[in-house]
């Protein structure tokens, strides 16, 4: 948790520190202060939430323990030295956000030798996006008889895949429009998709893969 969430360096008293939190908890804070921490507290961060969390759950236990309270000046240390543990135990985010990289895309290869475009009608487009945690392939078919794609993908992990299945978002103007999920072999599929341009995202417990947008036609 940072010091404050004031912006410069201009002091700003309704700034939510550790040592705003534990007042806060203490009770020691008038209505109007409370009021306010409660707002800041409503909409925290995770390592504010967790701060909080552990703050209460020492509050419990002190409760039922008698202890003369400690002089000013050590509880201000105290504080701060729980502050810096804290901040350092919590260590970086595991959490990756990747924007996939398109290493192949049937439709260009195509064109750059000079056969048939496989965007022509009826036939099949491949596209495959790498990433440092996995690899995605696309399958793009054209249905003529309703004008639509039907599409179906495979995600193929890495060394340093995240566990258990992909949620797989696709976005259509920035919004959504289909919801599915990997199975254990990691494919997935989206079928009636008129043409257009689209997104996907691919969500799992501790990535996020963007495959930015791809225009798909017919």
């Amino acid at each position: 948790m940072t010091d404050t969430f004031a912006g410069d360096n201009m002091p700003n008293s309704d700034a939510l520190n550790f040592e705003r939190l534990v007042d806060w908890v203490d009770g020691r804070l008038s209505e109007e202060e409370a009021a306010t921490v409660a707002r800041q507290v409503a909409t925290a961060d995770e390592a504010t939430q967790a701060d909080l969390n552990w703050l209460r759950a020492f509050a419990t236990a002190s409760a039922a323990t008698a202890l003369a309270a400690p002089p000013p000046e050590v509880r201000a240390e105290l504080i701060r030295r729980f502050e810096t543990l804290a901040r350092e135990q919590r260590g970086p985010s595991f959490f990756q956000r990747l924007i996939a990289s398109l290493t192949l895309d049937s439709e260009a290869q195509f064109a750059a030798t000079g056969l048939r475009s496989a965007g022509a009608q009826g036939s099949q487009r491949q596209l495959i996006y790498s990433t440092e945690i996995a690899d995605i392939a696309l399958n793009v078919q054209p249905r003529l008889y309703d004008k639509h794609l039907d599409i179906t993908g495979q995600v193929f992990p890495g060394k340093q895949a995240a566990s258990g299945n992909f949620s797989v978002q696709l976005l259509r103007e920035a919004a959504e429009f289909g919801l599915t999920t990997t199975d254990e072999l990691g494919e997935f599929a989206f079928e009636a998709i008129p043409p257009g341009v689209y997104e996907i995202v691919l969500s799992a417990e501790q990535a996020e893969i963007l495959i930015a947008p791809v225009e798909l036609n017919l």
